[in-house]
């Protein structure tokens, strides 16, 4: 469960929840494991709500490019303005 914050909230919500969610499958890809860890559904729901996640350049994996890690921050922010 890696809902966007707008979605877990039932807010108004539009295309930017795509982009956090092709950032969350792409961060999935790059380590192999999820952003947003935790024990139940509560657990990740309060990960996914006070967390940003935030690849740094020393964290990126020798076979992936900085730009890869680039765009998966700028779309799983939770704060993108499209």
């Amino acid at each position: 469960m890696s809902k966007a914050p707008e979605v877990m909230c039932r807010l108004n919500h539009g295309i930017a929840v795509d982009y956090f969610a092709l950032g969350v499958i792409g961060y999935e890809f790059m380590y192999g494991r999820r952003p947003y860890l935790g024990r139940d559904r509560k657990e990740i729901r309060e990960a996914i709500l006070a967390k940003q996640v935030c690849i740094k350049k020393g964290e990126i994996p020798s076979d992936w490019s900085i730009e890869a890690s680039d765009f998966i921050n700028r779309v799983i922010n939770k704060k993108y303005i499209f």
